[in-house]
């Protein structure tokens, strides 16, 4: 007995049937059918490649346009985006501009020839309308943006003012800096004044020192007036009323001025005079002495 299989199905290493073959050749598509999902893939690719003497990175957007449904539909782009992108393509010229060193005319140019070639093919292309959500979103930005405007204008505007402040502060501080200098000037030149009369008058007190004789020495003591008065007059009643006489006149008193006012300028000489000549002893006369 053959032993059984474990499946029912045919071997595989029997030999293949007519029916296996025929099977396969239907399988097989015919010169007549349609193009294969790989052609039609291969055919999307080719299109989408640049092409020859094109540059890489710009794709023919008229071959992929055509298989985008409703571009019957599509519009140019409007002035404003074409405006809206000339300023923002300034702006980004200008910040690679200012970081460059060298050969600046040049690069600009260079930059300028992009740009308008850009904005060249931008004209002609053609973009999907706006929806109502894009249009809402936009005029809630632009609203926004005035807001910010709005506040950033009333800022600087009370920066203005705050800086037109300070400035007129730091002109009012240099208007009194230069006339505190001008006192300044004025009260040294007063000083130098003051300092060259100071030194006239010193000059002058050393030139004016009285060069007096000294006093010749006393061999014996001598009497007081009033002694002497009294050795005159023996009569005591006749020297006292003498005495009353000269203290009352109008003669005596007037000398007795004249003396205060000599001792007085006497005083003031000496202390205006050097310390290097000796002081003079003033005399103290006693009214009631007399």
């Amino acid at each position: 007995m053959k032993p059984s299989r474990g499946s029912g199905r045919a071997s595989a290493q029997g030999p293949k049937s007519s029916a296996w073959g025929r099977k396969r050749g239907q399988e097989k598509p015919s010169q007549d059918a349609g193009p294969s999902k790989k052609a039609v893939k291969k055919d999307q690719q080719i299109g989408s490649e640049p092409q020859k003497g094109q540059p890489k990175g710009i794709v023919d957007h008229g071959a992929v346009a055509g298989k985008v449904k409703g571009q019957e539909k599509w519009k140019l782009l409007p002035k404003t985006s074409i405006t809206a992108l000339d300023s923002m393509l300034d702006l980004s010229a200008l910040s690679v501009l200012t970081l460059r060193k060298k050969d600046k005319e040049e690069f600009q140019r260079y930059l300028n020839l992009l740009k308008d070639r850009f904005l060249a093919s931008c004209v002609e292309l053609k973009v999907p309308p706006r929806k109502q959500g894009d249009i809402v979103q936009g005029s809630c930005l632009y609203q926004a943006e005035s807001k910010k405007n709005t506040v950033g204008k009333k800022t600087l505007q009370v920066l203005e003012g705050k800086v037109n402040s300070i400035v007129k502060m730091l002109e009012q501080m240099d208007v009194r800096m230069k006339k505190l200098e001008l006192d300044r000037l004025r009260l040294r030149a007063q000083l130098e004044e003051e300092e060259e009369r100071v030194q006239e008058i010193l000059q002058r007190s050393e030139q004016g020192v009285l060069n007096l004789p000294p006093f010749p020495p006393q061999t014996a003591p001598e009497l007081s007036l009033q002694e002497q008065m009294a050795g005159m007059v023996k009569d005591p009643s006749t020297a006292a009323c003498l005495a009353g006489m000269l203290h009352c006149s109008q003669e005596a008193q007037e000398l007795w001025a004249f003396l205060e006012l000599a001792h007085l300028q006497t005083d003031q000489l000496l202390l205006t005079s050097s310390h290097k000549w000796p002081s003079v002893a003033t005399w103290d006369v006693d009214s009631d002495n007399v």
